[in-house]
């Protein structure tokens, strides 16, 4: 058996999955790195958007509770695993959205338009020939709403005014959050005209939501980041052993 933990270090939170073979095992969200698990990766394989100094010291953590375990750090490549980086500087892509790009295209056959809806909403485009065509990086939903009572003086209100009603919004909380939704919407709509044959994949825990709204099919990959990771670095320790 081969044991891989993928640790997938995002804005707001990181996400842990444990892989035995090609099997997801277990996911814990959290900061710290999960000790208590009974599970000794043989590889660790970490990909990180947040700054170097704090990835050095998540990597620090992880190297002390599993200081047996292979790591590898990935970073964005111009060619990786049959697909194309449509980035000029091939590494300044976010390596979730490489990741992504990456998974989607060894999962579904065919032209995809990747959407990771988390802290922000991440939308990325692959043809069936594994050429990364670009994409997009918009505030999510909870940053815009942030954005717009930090910037503000009298827009306010309580978590618990927050509600679905019908018709235009008749409150601030409302007129804020249902406001921050059509933004986005109105977003995905246009992209989907314009990429409307393509299949559509999502990650991220508003993407969901969303592409129903919209009536998008669409397959839904909680783990594609994870997933995308473990194709990369299994390359890797096979090429390196």
């Amino acid at each position: 058996m081969h044991r891989v933990l993928v640790v997938d270090a995002g804005n707001t939170i990181v996400k842990f999955t444990a892989f035995v073979d090609a099997d997801v095992q277990w996911v814990i969200r959290q900061e710290a790195c999960p000790e208590d698990t009974n599970f000794i990766p043989d590889a660790i394989y970490f990909a990180s958007v947040r700054s170097e100094e704090q990835g050095k010291a998540l990597i620090s953590e992880i190297e002390t509770v599993y200081p047996d375990s292979a790591l590898v750090v990935l970073n964005s490549e111009l060619v990786e695993c049959g697909v194309k980086n449509a980035y000029k500087e091939p590494q300044r892509l976010g390596i979730d959205r490489w990741l992504s790009v990456v998974a989607a295209h060894h999962l579904i056959e065919g032209d995809v338009v990747v959407v990771d809806a988390g802290t922000a909403i991440k939308v990325d485009v692959v043809n069936v020939n594994g050429q990364h065509l670009g994409g997009y990086i918009v505030p999510g939903l909870t940053m815009m709403e942030a954005a717009l009572i930090s910037n503000t003086a009298r827009i306010r209100y309580e978590e618990n005014e927050v509600g679905v009603g019908v018709g235009l919004p008749d409150s601030t909380a409302r007129a804020v959050t249902e406001g921050c939704y059509e933004m986005v919407l109105g977003f995905l709509e246009r992209i989907h005209l314009q990429y409307q044959e393509y299949k559509w994949v999502a990650t991220g825990g508003d993407a969901q939501s969303l592409l129903d709204r919209l009536g998008i099919p669409v397959e839904r990959q909680p783990d594609l980041v994870a997933i995308g990771a473990k194709l990369v670095g299994d390359k890797y320790m096979r090429i390196n052993r």
